[in-house]
């Protein structure tokens, strides 16, 4: 998830800078994947004002304009682009600024015309790819500001990367509440004050399928505006989070999604037919998503429909018939919960997700969908105008948050730290964990939005991530180390190997799984051990001698013409199922010329007594 720095510190406001957080939420699991500012660096631009535009009269593309930058006299610039007008406001780097790419801006003359800086657009300031034309500024802004302090240039934006476990950081809100927690800090949310209906229009609600949304709710709003533009604050914090501005109602569900969590949708009112309905697929059901995919929906799949179709692909994406376009003045708002198991693996099969589907698998906080919703009604209501209807709920079984015991004398085990109880308390208190403690032991309740907690070890999880990794000292392993008794008319597997290596024989690994025409051959066994499921039917009994895999691999050398083979192998040969039935032996073999061919020695066969001086090594 990424979002911006500043917009976090709106909420909660630690005594750290941007590197110390990073490395404050890293070490907490909440790894920061990228730390990056909002802006590159330059220097020396400020908000002016251009008051007067003329054209150059040696070129047809430019202009002499005269702007205002805060100062008693104003400046003379040639301008090229072809948005300048007189009244509006821009950037303008001054004489000696220095823009991204080492550029520097310096007094000059352009076509014989005196110009004391440049006029520019957000490419030249390296905040976005449009270059079409000036930056245009709101009216009201201040003549002679720093263009970095005006836009918020100096943010950064942070980039977390979670595990699943952690749905609760996928937003501005659950971010502040860890940080608040890390540090001990006071977080300030936004406070939300519920919508008064204003209007009588619902619109009922039933759950079909309340095991899969336990949760819904929605309201109707008339009248607005999605003419509306969003405001910039808005627009700003949504493009720093990586979410492309579309639309103000839009950009409000994205931005509620985005600050506290919750995906909503809002659909054209005119375009639902009757009642909500949330349910399963029907056999036959096709629905055109947001994306311009035509679905044909299976019985396992989650649907809002109305009283004669789907409307919307439950916790994934909307559908294009009853989405919010120009010229639509009433909508219904959702706000729900859906079970995760629900959610998942959806996307994946379908072939694409969204930033909803990406949070409901993984668990939403289901306590918090009435306060989103008055929350974007407000934002609707302030952006777009229009009267709200009351809040309508359908509300079935939650998922129960069972209390999770903690032993106090397990934390100092699993960390080796002896942590007092009181001091465990305080520190799963920062999280909002309701806490009872009883003797050893501490009951702990996790809220609604902790999907992760529950079992004792997730609890000191907690506890080593709020009390600091760094903060655990290491301790060397203090084990006592003691020589092992070695009989001193034994030989060990290694002695073994090297000695038979030193005798000029080649060790071999051949399979335990023999065929069971060997077993009574080599070694007399007419009731060899069997395997239940043999990987091949001349491998379906278990060795009880090791010369049936010794003899197949000297007829494979023979085979290939080698006139010289000396193998031996050391391994566990099968008298029984038992492990005192399964002893390890050694076994070897000698074929072909007793030397390797060479010009000092007779050509002689190797014999009984060869292998005998080997064996009394």
């Amino acid at each position: 998830m990424q979002f911006s720095e500043q917009w976090l510190r709106t909420w909660v406001n630690p005594a750290l800078d941007s590197e110390a957080l990073a490395h404050l939420l890293t070490m907490a699991g909440l790894e920061v994947e990228e730390n990056d500012p909002a802006a590159p660096a330059f220097s020396n631009v400020f908000v002016a004002e251009v008051l007067t535009v003329q054209k150059h009269e040696n070129a047809d593309r430019l202009n002499v304009c005269t702007v205002n930058v805060g100062e008693a006299e104003p400046l003379q610039i040639v301008c090229g682009a072809p948005n300048v007008a007189p009244g509006i406001k821009v950037p303008c780097a001054r004489v000696g600024a220095l823009l991204p790419g080492d550029f520097a801006i310096k007094q000059a003359k352009v076509r014989g015309i005196e110009s004391s800086g440049m006029l520019c657009s957000a490419k030249e300031l390296g905040i976005a790819e449009d270059a079409s034309g000036l930056l245009i500024l709101p009216a009201d802004a201040p003549v002679g500001q720093s263009i970095r302090d005006y836009l918020n240039l100096d943010d950064r934006l942070l980039t977390l990367k979670l595990t699943p476990n952690r749905a609760d950081c996928l937003s501005i809100r659950g971010i502040a509440r860890e940080v608040a927690a890390l540090t001990n800090s006071q977080a300030h949310p936004v406070a939300i004050t519920p919508v008064a209906a204003t209007i009588a229009d619902t619109r009922q609600i039933t759950l079909t399928a309340p095991e899969a949304c336990p949760r819904y709710a929605g309201r109707v709003v008339r009248h607005v505006n999605q003419a509306a533009t969003t405001p910039d604050w808005m627009k700003q914090r949504l493009e720093r989070s990586g979410v492309r501005s579309i639309s103000a109602i839009v950009d409000i569900t994205n931005y509620v999604l985005l600050e506290l969590g919750q995906p909503m949708h809002a659909f054209d009112l005119a375009k639902i037919c009757g009642n909500i309905q949330v349910r399963f697929a029907r056999t036959g059901e096709i629905l055109k998503l947001l994306n311009e995919k035509e679905l044909a929906l299976q019985p396992d799949m989650l649907v809002i429909a109305d009283d004669s179709r789907p409307l919307a692909l439950a916790g994934i994406m909307g559908g294009a018939e009853s989405g919010v376009e120009a010229g639509c003045s009433d909508i219904f708002l959702e706000s729900a919960f859906f079970s995760p198991e629900v959610i998942a693996g959806k996307s994946r099969r379908i072939g694409f997700g969204s930033d909803s589907s990406y949070r409901f698998e993984r668990g939403v906080d289901f306590a918090n969908c009435i306060n989103a919703l008055e929350g974007a009604t407000q934002l609707v209501l302030d952006i777009c105008g229009g009267a709200a209807g009351p809040v309508v709920e359908a509300l079935a079984e939650l998922p129960a948050r069972n209390p999770v015991q903690l032993r106090v004398s397990r934390v100092a085990k699993l960390l080796g730290i002896a942590l007092p109880a009181e001091e465990i308390l305080a520190l799963l208190r920062r999280l909002s964990l309701t806490c009872e403690l009883d003797g050893d032991v501490i009951t702990v309740a996790a809220p609604s939005y902790r999907f992760d907690i529950e079992i004792e070890e997730d609890l000191i999880e907690e506890v080593a991530r709020l009390y600091g990794y760094d903060n655990i000292p290491v301790h060397p392993a203090a084990t006592r180390l003691f020589m092992l008794p070695q009989p001193g008319d034994q030989r060990g597997k290694r002695v073994l190997r090297d000695i038979m290596v030193g005798r000029d024989y080649q060790e071999a690994v051949t399979y335990a799984f023999v065929d069971e025409k060997w077993e009574a051959d080599y070694a007399g066994n007419a009731s060899p051990v069997r395997l239940m499921n043999p990987i091949a039917s001349q491998m379906s009994v278990m060795r009880s001698t090791i010369f049936g895999g010794l003899i197949n691999a000297l007829k494979h050398n023979i085979n290939r013409k080698r006139e010289r083979v000396r193998l031996f192998e050391i391994g566990r040969v099968f008298q029984g199922v038992n492990i005192d039935q399964q002893p390890e032996k050694i076994a070897g073999l000698a074929w072909g010329g007793r030397h390797s061919e060479q010009w000092g020695s007779t050509k002689e066969r190797v014999d009984f007594f060869d292998v005998k001086a080997d064996v009394e090594v």
